[in-house]
Parts: structure tokens; sequence; C-alpha cells
């Protein structure tokens, strides 16, 4: 309701309430004042006896009898209340007081009454109550006729019907009450007519520029900032000016802000869409540009037995090697108008928009690939040589660039190959195209959801399970696929983020309403990925306990150069969340980056379990693990337990938690 309408409203009630109290007020006091019916009569009957009084006297002498006769007459016909009307006065023959005029013909001549002779000895009126036939009331007054000399010459008495007085009393009583309720009524209806008037004044005078703050607040936008004309010089006046000033502060804050927001989305950009260790367009970048463009040629460039320089030299020799690389790609590219990505770990990618024809594309990767290969790098501090060996897969065809150079690149690993050349002609066994056909699987899984979460319990040292793992399964028609077979050609497709997405929506769904933590696994590019980053924050935002989710973040070298990383992990665990890092003890493993990270959990690599029972190498490998998380007060998690013997030495070494064939195979249900 607007508060002009409320004004009026109250306005009306105010007035309506005043009418009625008024009304109350009123008709209480004559109910009141006319409850003694007898002093009101005592005091008509005499009024009108006064004025008879008048009438009947002319020159301190009474007026003709025939005269006071038809006066009395008339005044009984006019008042039906009045029955009889009586003149008393002294006969001078008889020489006593006798009824010398009456309207009842037949007393007159006949002797008056006592009261009514006192009433002319004394000089006083005297009343007289009496009750008749039928209960009927009656009153008698007699009122001396006294000249101007003070004497008394007569008396007139006047006999009147109580019960007849009653009723006009009363009528006139409810006729009273009926004009004060009809004044009133009048009164409050010229005073709504005042509030309606009112209303206006009020509405142009003070409504009106509230309205238009109202409309100035309503115009209010982020990119709009209204001000308002008012002159008043009241409140209302002094508020518009704040709100003005409110606006111009507002409208310069925004501004401001606007810019800030554009260099940091820039910023941002800047570190979504590039290489934090080279500096280069990472994948996402190359993601973005094969949506937006259709016609180019794609060659992905892998670094062979990159993972030995990871395990000799460590990831900080490996991450100098990856820079260096880089930076010779782009310098022996400089001279064309290609361009260079960083894909993931040790691949880049090198795009064609077709400035190139085929033959040349082709030839600049052979070019390319030749001078690598034929100069050494050298690291000055660490005093080390590497010489590297490359290779190339190539694409022609746009549709599914991506995976049909990472096929051919397989292949020409597989065939030491310095390149090879995606073709669709090569025989239907040939790995290409059973990959090819996996895509389509996959892509087909993505549409249909076919993409399911199996779970794997997790126990504590008492054999308890206390979480599940969501495990990724496809479904193929009637088989249920294990992510081996599909999961790192889904990597190297856009697929790879629907997956994550399914497998953290299921699990979400899975355990709302149970008691049990679980885990999910994300890597680095899910991380990177602003539309999956944002899915799984919004998922925990509406998570009711926080607490009982696991991230298991997958290692790999991208974890460790990636700045995003550690601000992620930070806002999960603000959230509650839990960090787990998995598969643990790889060759990316850098004891220095669990110091940065600080996660709940460390999952231990399965490779390092399966065997632990013969392998003396990886026994002492997992002790040293397990005790260094400890003293950082990290828990570890042994996967891969398959038998007794394996959990009886995992549980020997102070182990955490288990996960594995000896307590249960992954299921669609859990448990």
């Amino acid at each position: 309701m607007k508060l002009i309408h409320k004004l009026f409203l109250g306005y009306i009630l105010v007035v309506t309430l005043i009418g009625a109290f008024s009304s109350f007020i009123l008709l209480r006091t004559i109910e009141k004042n006319s409850a003694d019916l007898s002093i009101y009569r005592e005091r008509e009957i005499t009024s009108f006896v006064q004025i008879l009084n008048v009438n009947v006297m002319h020159n301190d002498k009474l007026k003709d009898i025939s005269f006071i006769q038809e006066l009395f007459e008339n005044t009984i016909i006019k008042l039906p209340h009045i029955k009889r009307l009586t003149l008393h006065s002294l006969d001078n023959i008889s020489n006593r007081y006798i009824h010398i005029v009456s309207t009842d013909k037949d007393i007159i001549g006949h002797t008056s009454h006592k009261e009514d002779i006192e009433a002319i000895l004394n000089k006083k009126t005297t009343i007289l109550y009496e009750k008749g036939e039928n209960s009927k009331r009656w009153i008698d007054i007699t009122y001396p006729v006294i000249n101007s000399h003070n004497q008394a010459i007569g008396a007139i008495g006047a006999t009147v019907s109580l019960d007849v007085s009653d009723e006009i009393l009363k009528t006139s009583i409810n006729r009273a009450k009926k004009d004060a309720l009809v004044d009133i009524f009048t009164a409050v209806s010229i005073a709504i007519l005042f509030s309606i008037l009112f209303t206006f004044i009020v509405l142009k005078k003070i409504i009106s520029p509230i309205e238009k703050l109202k409309k100035a607040f309503d115009d209010f936008s982020p990119k709009e900032f209204s001000f308002i004309k008012i002159s008043s010089k009241d409140e209302i006046g002094e508020l518009s000016k704040a709100f003005n000033n409110m606006a111009y502060e507002l409208s310069s804050l925004y501004s401001s802000m606007q810019e800030k927001i554009t260099i940091k989305t820039a910023e941002l950009e800047q570190q979504f869409l590039v290489d934090t260790l080279t500096n280069m367009p990472n994948r996402e970048a190359l993601f973005k540009y094969m949506e937006k463009n259709q016609d180019y040629h794609l060659a992905i460039l892998d670094v062979a037995s990159f993972k030995d320089i990871n395990d000799s030299y460590g990831v900080e020799v490996g991450n100098k090697v990856i820079k260096i690389l880089n930076k010779k790609v782009s310098l022996g590219l400089s001279d064309t108008r290609l361009i260079v990505y960083r894909l993931s770990g040790d691949e880049v990618v090198v795009l064609n928009p077709l400035f190139q024809t085929k033959e040349e594309f082709v030839t600049s990767i052979k070019y390319l690939i030749e001078r690598l290969e034929y100069e050494t790098i050298y690291l000055k501090q660490e005093d080390i040589e590497i010489n590297i060996s490359l290779h190339a897969g190539i694409s022609f065809e746009s549709d599914y660039a991506l995976e049909k150079a990472n096929l051919a690149l397989t292949n020409a690993k597989k065939d030491h190959l310095d390149l090879m050349v995606f073709d669709t002609k090569l025989d239907e066994k040939n790995q290409q195209v059973q990959n090819l056909k996996m895509i389509t699987k996959i892509r087909d899984a993505v549409n249909n959801l076919s993409f399911i979460a199996y779970y794997q319990p997790i126990v504590n040292r008492d054999g308890k399970t206390i979480k599940y793992e969501a495990l990724v399964r496809m479904k193929d028609a009637q088989d249920i696929l294990s992510p081996y077979f599909f999961l790192d050609i889904a990597k190297k497709t856009k697929y790879y983020h629907h997956i994550t997405r399914a497998m953290i929506f299921q699990a979400f769904k899975e355990f709302e309403n149970r008691t049990e933590s679980f885990s999910v696994n994300i890597e680095a590019d899910d991380i990177i990925n602003e539309d999956t980053r944002s899915f799984i924050m919004h998922n925990l935002e509406n998570f009711k306990d926080p607490s009982r989710v696991v991230f298991e973040i997958v290692e790999s070298e991208d974890i460790h150069n990636l700045k995003g990383i550690k601000e992620f992990i930070s806002s999960i665990k603000d959230m509650g969340a839990k960090i787990a890092i998995d598969d643990f003890g790889t060759g990316y493993s850098n004891f220095s980056y669990l110091l940065d990270l600080e996660p709940d959990y460390i999952k231990i690599d399965g490779s390092l379990i399966k065997d632990i029972e013969t392998n003396h190498r990886s026994y002492s490998i997992v002790k040293t693990l397990v005790n260094f998380a400890h003293n950082l007060d990290i828990k570890v998690i042994a996967e891969f337990v398959h038998s007794e013997t394996v959990f009886a030495i995992c549980d020997n070494l102070t182990i955490d938690e288990f996960q594995g064939y000896y307590f249960a195979e992954p299921s669609a249900k859990v448990k």
C-alpha cells in the first residue's frame, strides 16, 4: 500500500473514531439527562403554566372568561398530554374559590380543591402526583396568578397524563438522538471531504518528493545512478541532498571499481589462459581458440621419456627443462605465424591457422624437431647437460583435431618416428581408429548421462568403514567400463570436464543424507577450468556438512606449477572440506610441495603398496613417506591393499587408513 493511501485511510479512521466517540458521549449524555423525567416534566409544565399566566392577565386583572376558555381549549388540542386546564379564582358572591374556567365544563362553578386554594393563599406552586384507573398516572400542578402588586388573584391548574408525557418525552429524546447522529455524520462527512483535500495537499507537499525519491531508488542500477531535484527546505529536502551525494559517491566508486574489475579480469584471464611456468598460452586458451575457429592444422610435440628426467634430477630440473624447451620452440617458429600452446607436462601444441599449407606445416614441424634434438640443454646452476628426443603427431582435420593428433603421436612413439600424420585410411585395427571409436563412445556417454559413480570403502586401522571414494565408470551398452579404457583418452578431449562434474554431482547427491565422509578425484585441469571450479564451489556451498567432503588431487607435474592450485585448496579448506594428494610417491612427488599445500591426507601410490611384501625398496619408500607425513600432521592412506599380509605390513607402518580389494571392490551402491 502506498504512503498516500495509508495517510488517507489513517485520517478517515481518526475522523471516524472521533465521530463514533462523540456520538457515544452525546447519546450517553442525552440518556443520562433524560433519566429523571419528573424533573423535566415539572419544569416543562411550570414553564407552560407561566406562559398561560401571562396570557390570562391584562392590567393586573384576569382577561375575559370566554377568551380564557377558548385559550385553554386550543391549548390542550395542541398539547395532547395536557388533559385539563382550570382557572381558579375568588367568587365575589359566595366569597369562595371556585373553578371559573375549565376545559372540563362539568366542574365549572365547583369549589376548588384544598391544594388549589393553598397555591393562591400561599402564592406557591403545588404539585400532586396521582394514579387513576388502569394504573394511569397523572400529575396536577397549580400555579398562582399574581398581579403586579404581588397579589394572588387566582391560580391555573394543569392536569397532565404522565403516560402520554413519557411517550412525548421519549419521542423527543429519540428525535434528539437521531438529530445528533445526523449532525455527527454530517460533521464526519465534511471532515472526510476535508481529508481528501488535505491528502492532495500532502501529496503535493510531502508525498510527491517521497515518490521522486522512491523512483530514484527504483531506477538505481549498477550502471546508472539517478539524481533527483527537490527544492523543499524541510527534512525531505535534506534527504534528497543526502541521496544525491550518495549517488555521486556510488557513481564515482562504481567507475573506480569498474576500472579495477577490468584490470582484475585481465589478470584472471592471464592466470587461467596462460601457463604460469612458461608464460605461454595454455590448454584452456587452446580450447577457446578451437571453439571459435573451424579451420586449422594442429601438431602435438612430446619429449620422449621425460619422466626419466624428473625421476633422475627432480621436479625442479624438469620444470627448467620445460621452460627452456618451450622457449626454444617459440624461437624456432618465430619467423612463422604459427601459434604455440603448452598443453600439459612436456606436451606442446603448434597450431597452424592455415597460414601454411599442409606440406609447409609438416616441414616446419620436422625442422623444429631436428633443430631441438641437435641442440643440448645446459643447466648452468646444476651443471647438467640434457639431450632431448621429440615426437610429433599431426592432424589436418579440425573435427577431433586434438584427439587425432594425440593418436598420431602415440603411433609415432610406438614406431620410433619423429612425426606421424593422422590417416583415416588405416586398417580398422589401427590404434588410432580404435581410439577414435572410444572418443565417440565418450561423447555419447556424456550426452546420455552414462558416466556413473562406483564407491569403494576406505577403512581405519580397526577395519571399520569411515569413508568412500567415488570412482568413475562408463556404461557401454550392457558393459561397465573402468577408467583404464577411456579416461586417458577423455583427458585429451573437451569431454573430460563433463565427466568430473558428473562424478561430483552424483557423489554429493549420494551422501547428502548419509553420515560417512566421501572423496572425489580432481586434477589440475579441473581446477584451472572456470566452469568446473565454479561447479565444485557451488556444490560445496550447498552441502550441509562440507567437513565430510574430501577432494583427492591427482599428483602430476602440473600441480607444482599452477598458482591457482594453492588458492583453490585454501578456499576449499576455508569452507570446511579436506584435501588429499592422490598417487603420492610417483616421479612427480615433491616433499617441499607438501609444506606449501598442507593437505589433510596423502594417498600412497598403489604401485608402492601392491608389492610391499616382496619389494624392499617399496617398503623403505613407504616407511619414509609415512614418517614424513606424520611429522607434518598429515594422515596417510594406502591404496591397493589386496591381502591380509599387505594390510598387516601397512598397519605396522602406522598407516592411518586403507583401501583395496581385501576390504571391498567398488560398487554402484553404498552398503
